[in-house]
Formats: C-alpha cells, sequence, structure tokens
C-alpha cells in the first residue's frame, strides 16, 4: 500500500551537532549526507548557517557555498537543507540559489522572534530557496497566537511549516489541535511537518500516528540517526523509516541507515550521552526547558525525587527560558529552602 502523503527528514548533522559541537569531520559529513541520500530520505538536513568563521570539519557553515562541497553529486530525489537561526546568520548573507548548493532553508524562532523570521524568510524566498518555516515551542501558543502566525506565514507561501515540539511533551492531539489550524489556514501545497524530541518517549507514538493520519497535504517528520540529538534526543530515523517500509511500501534503506549507524554514530554515543532519562522526563512533565536537567547535571548531583521539587520552584515564565546562571541560582535557593 502507497503512502504519497508521508516524507522523512534526517536532521542528524544539524540537531545532532549539539553533541558534537558540530564537529562531525569533513568525509564524515559528506558520508552521512551522501547514504541518507542513498537510502532515499526525502529531506537531508546538513547543517547549521552561523555567522562565526568556519571549522575545518564542522557542520557549521558560515555562507551557503561552502555547503556545496559536502553535497553528494547524484542526489537523486532527495531535498537537500540547512537551518538558519535568525539570530545567527545575518539575512544579508543569503546568496541566490543556483543549483549547486543547498535546495532549501529551514527558518528557525522563538515567539519574540516573528518580526526578524517573517523578515528573513521574505528573503530567503526572493533567493530562489524552498522556504521551510520552523517556530519553535508550538506549544507556548495560543490557538488564538497560532492561528494569527499561520496567517502571516500563509502570505509568505511557505514550501513548509513545522509543528515543534521542543521540550519533548507534545502528544499525538496536541499535534492534531496545530495541525488542524496550520491545515485550514496555509495552503494546500504546503507540506506540514513534525520535528519532536524524547523526554517522555512520545516521539515514535505520535509520528506514527501523524504517518497514519487520513489527510489529502503532505506530511513531513524529523527523525535522526540512533536518536542523535540535544538532551533527550530526537526520534530515530532507522526506526520511522522501518515503520514506513512494514506499514506501507519498501522504500528506506534499512541497511544502509544502520550501516551509517554503526561506522559514525554508535562511535559517537561511546563518549556522549543522549536519550531518554527520568530526569529529562520530569523537564517534560514540567513543561520546562530541556536544560534545566542539562546544566544543573553538569554541575551538580541531586536525585530526581530532588530534582522534581526544584523544577516547582520555576516560576511559569521562566519554564521555557533557560540560562545557566539561573539554573544554578535557582539551585542555591531550593537547598537553602531545603535546610
Amino acid at each position: 500500500m502507497k503512502n504519497d502523503n508521508v516524507m522523512l527528514l534526517d536532521c542528524t548533522l544539524r540537531d545532532g551537532g549539539y553533541i558534537t559541537k558540530w564537529n562531525f569531520g569533513r568525509q564524515v559529513i559528506k558520508n552521512i549526507a551522501k547514504n541518507m541520500v542513498d537510502a532515499n530520505l526525502d529531506f537531508v538536513e546538513v547543517g547549521y548557517l552561523n555567522n562565526k568563521p568556519y571549522e575545518e570539519g564542522s557542520a557549521q557553515f558560515q555562507s551557503i557555498r561552502q555547503i556545496a562541497d559536502f553535497i553528494p553529486k547524484d542526489r537523486k530525489k532527495s531535498i537537500i537543507l540547512a537551518m538558519a537561526d535568525v539570530t545567527q546568520f545575518r539575512k544579508e548573507d543569503l546568496t541566490s540559489y543556483d543549483g549547486t548548493s543547498i535546495d532549501g532553508i529551514r527558518v528557525v524562532f522563538y515567539k519574540h522572534q516573528i518580526e526578524e523570521a517573517l523578515e528573513f524568510s521574505r528573503e530567503v524566498k526572493k533567493m530562489g530557496y524552498k522556504l521551510f518555516v520552523q517556530p519553535m515551542v508550538t506549544i507556548d501558543y495560543t490557538i488564538q497566537e497560532y492561528t494569527a502566525l499561520a496567517e502571516r506565514i500563509h502570505d509568505i507561501a511557505p514550501y513548509a511549516v513545522s509543528i515543534v515540539d521542543s521540550f519533548g511533551y507534545m502528544n499525538k492531539e496536541d499535534f492534531r489541535r496545530y495541525f488542524t489550524i496550520l491545515d485550514c489556514v496555509l495552503e494546500k501545497e504546503t507540506v506540514i511537518g513534525f520535528h519532536s524530541h524524547n523526554n517522555m518517549q512520545l516521539a515514535f507514538v505520535t509520528a506514527q500516528d501523524i504517518m497514519d493520519y487520513k489527510t489529502s497535504r503532505q506530511l513531513m517528520i524529523d527523525a535522526s540517526l540512533y536518536g542523535m540529538g540535544r538532551a533527550a534526543g530526537n526520534l530515530n530515523t532507522e526506526l520511522i523509516a522501518n515503520y514506513f517500509n512494514i506499514s506501507y511500501e519498501e522504500k528506506y534503506d534499512i541497511k544502509l541507515i544502520l550501516r551509517t549507524i554503526s561506522k559514525y554514530i554508535m562511535p559517537i554515543h561511546k563518549n556522549h550521552v543522549w536519550g531518554y532519562s527520568p530526569y529529562l522526563f520530569l523537564t517534560g512533565l514540567y513543561h520546562c526547558h530541556p536544560n534545566f536537567a542539562m546544566y544543573l547535571l553538569e554541575e551538580k548531583e541531586i536525585t530526581v525525587e530532588d530534582f522534581e521539587k526544584y523544577l516547582l520552584l520555576i516560576p511559569d515564565h521562566m519554564r521555557t527560558r533557560c540560562r545557566k546562571p539561573y539554573v544554578l541560582e535557582l539551585y542555591e535557593q531550593f537547598i537553602s529552602r531545603k535546610k
């Protein structure tokens, strides 16, 4: 049974970069990108655009032209992407699409950056790239706010818009709520995507539901090899690709995906930790930024029981904002109250 509605995006070289500080090595980046193309992934995200000086072997690129050397000569049917954060890459540094580098740009932004993001997005379109709009922490938006944002995005006519579970606690009902808004507002040709994190082990369950969702609209699901990504990590490419193959048709080369994991990702996992933990489950449960766990555990030892009590001290307006000094200051408050 064919399913032409669902497409998969591998974001290992971008989201997985949080683990390696984007230092994969030049040949590794090229090999992973080629293998994902050869495995028939519909979209392959090869890294970040960033205005910092380029470092050899990094998947953070200072210019669009730099990326061309990392893209396989034969892209087959894959669309090659890079992500641009509106605070980390200047729109003035965008160069016109010429077919030699990336095909599209994913514009990522927080709620307070909407104006800059829309301006940046217009420039991406003007330069001839496929525009992917990625408002982070989707669940931070009220229904009214998200509807208003969707209407403004509609006017730019993007290739795709993603629902983003930045902190790993959205379930299938949450997805459907925001999907319904986008489905009503956006042009029917616009792809709707989902980017998830795995704090509460919901990524695979929700992705399966999305894949089986009855809609005429094209859908795009993000995943990474071995779930590689910051904190709890992401949906696993190998799992969702295999689910697609079993449920619909043999489209994705699972053996090649697994060989890529074995050769390039598992050696990284030996020295760098990502994936589910009870601490990250709690940040999801209390709708907090996962860095409350990551920053605190870097500096302090705290039991899971005490960490839950610590999270209860965070004011609502600070739960999605996280800076290390604040995390440690709050911990001192927690210790003082405990005495």
